[in-house]
């Protein structure tokens, strides 16, 4: 009975990891576009059924190769609409302008009745794939935008203007402030995308959209933001204040002895996580060698990029960095971080147990190690009784293994993985290390839970990290491996 509390404490962290993978692997940073077609109706009641159907196949021709020019996937059409959605909000604007524009120059010379015109409407949030198809509220609030947007505009919600607004060559202008929809509490501020060749803007831009107005439309005020909002789990007691992470792994620095091993070195360390609250800014900060905190990079521009040579954060010494390696994205009171290195990735220190999907790259000290589960292999080919060999591959599913990755990628050795649990460090556990000085003596485990193969930190002095896969939401107190850079994320209230 002692133990029942401890047990269910530990299903608990398990069916929260489990739920963190599952939301990241469908939960998506989507940019969905909704296209009407203005007047389909009494199209129909003046020409006919058939003259409408050709009509909304022409604008359908016209407008889904544009969709695809701009790297957009189209969902679905609903009758005279288009749903599509795309990753980068601003090729999504782009592409609303160039859709206006084509039919705009389709209309010229034509008489009033044989005109085309288009409403167009966007929002940036979290959406659901599934396939091509796209699911969730911002999949709901870009279709009531496009219920109030007028014939020949584009409007677009705050989230999509905070990742326009900087651009010199997209000029916005206010749409609407506080404008009601029908299901929806909430107001939201709206604004019009200017596609006209010449037309000028009356006044300045509008100013940046409010935090509350960001969530409102990101549906960060749902789902991984009440995640973000999580106190710190049971298990995980906050350090001292103002202790800072130690030691990036290119600048190894020795730690006190009351905390380490001998021989070991330290890559950084975890802090408590923090709630967030309304009003957050972020930077990323450098952790030294010593463990002390470096430079500070304010993230305040959409699409922050860091790399060797290009983007805002530019760190030439460094040759693990591609030239262009993270992009970061604050969205309300949430800050993503999207892997844009081309291969070798970035990585964000475990916090919680977490459960590890096929292919997923983990590092342990200064091992790289991928995940596989469930693969088929060849199997040896069994004889007859009289030693005739017999038809027919012999296939069977390979045990689940970490696979040891070298700095090219690939496999020099394989680690089977037990039921119950495999241990890694640099001097105990199923598999040892004992070169590696960036590994604890224990450093993390490997153990089957209902739904899978779960990996957990073990306490160790440098942590163990995960590769994001694309794009995840990182949270205060966050340490990212990106090259051979150590970043602490740190949020700020004001």
């Amino acid at each position: 009975m002692a133990n029942e509390p401890s047990n269910r404490l530990e299903e608990l962290i398990r069916e929260r990891a489990r739920l963190d993978a599952e939301l990241e692997r469908h939960q998506q940073l989507l940019t969905i576009l909704f296209v009407d077609i203005v007047g389909s109706t009494r199209f129909y009641d003046q020409h006919g059924d058939l003259a409408g159907l050709v009509m909304v196949q022409k604008v359908l021709d016209t407008l889904t190769p544009l969709i695809e020019q701009h790297d957009g996937v189209v969902a679905k059409t609903i009758g005279d609409a288009i749903l599509a959605w795309f990753r980068n909000a601003q090729i999504a604007v782009r592409c609303g302008i160039s859709m206006q524009r084509a039919l705009d120059a389709r209309n010229q010379n034509r008489p009033p009745g044989d005109k085309i015109h288009i409403r167009v409407s966007l929002n940036l949030g979290l959406g659901l794939l599934k396939e091509k198809d796209v699911f969730g509220d911002v999949v709901n609030v870009a279709s009531r935008i496009e219920k109030v947007t007028d014939s020949d505009e584009i409007a677009i919600s705050p989230s999509v203007y905070e990742q326009i607004r900087h651009l010199p060559d997209i000029q916005v202008r206010q749409k609407g402030k506080g404008i009601e929809f029908k299901g929806k509490a909430e107001k939201l501020d709206l604004y019009s995308v200017i596609w006209r060749e010449g037309e000028e803007p009356a006044g300045p831009a509008p100013p940046r959209p409010s935090s509350e107005q960001l969530a409102l439309a990101t549906g960060l005020h749902k789902g991984l933001a009440e995640l973000a909002r999580k106190e710190t789990p049971a298990e995980e007691k906050p350090r001292a204040k103002g202790k800072a992470p130690r030691a990036a792994p290119h600048e190894p620095a020795p730690a006190p002895p009351s905390r380490l091993g001998k021989g070991t070195v330290v890559m950084g360390v975890e802090e408590a996580e923090k709630p967030a609250a309304a009003g957050m800014s972020f930077e990323l900060v450098l952790v030294r060698g010593d463990g002390s905190l470096g430079q500070h990079y304010p993230v305040d521009k959409p699409g922050l990029i860091l790399g060797r040579d290009r983007g805002e954060i530019q760190l030439p010494a460094d040759k693990q960095l591609a030239p262009e390696h993270a992009r970061f994205t604050q969205l309300g009171d949430a800050l993503y971080v999207e892997d844009i290195s081309g291969g070798p990735g970035v990585f964000r220190r475990l916090r919680r147990p977490q459960i590890l999907q096929p292919g997923d790259v983990v590092m342990l000290g200064r091992q790289k190690f991928a995940f596989q589960t469930g693969a088929a292999v060849e199997a040896a080919p069994e004889a007859s009784p009289k030693k005739t060999q017999m038809f027919g591959a012999q296939t069977a599913a390979a045990p689940p293994q970490l696979e040891q990755l070298d700095d090219n990628g690939q496999v020099v050795k394989r680690f089977p993985l037990s039921d119950a649990e495999t241990t890694f460090g640099r001097s105990s556990g199923t598999h040892t290390f004992p070169d590696d000085r960036y590994m604890s003596g224990q450093h993390a485990r490997l153990f089957r839970g209902p739904e899978g193969f779960f990996l957990e930190d073990q306490n160790s002095t440098n942590g163990s990290y995960l590769r994001i896969r694309k794009r995840a939401l990182v949270k205060d107190g966050d340490i990212l491996l990106v090259g051979g850079q150590l970043l602490k994320v740190v949020a700020e209230t004001h």
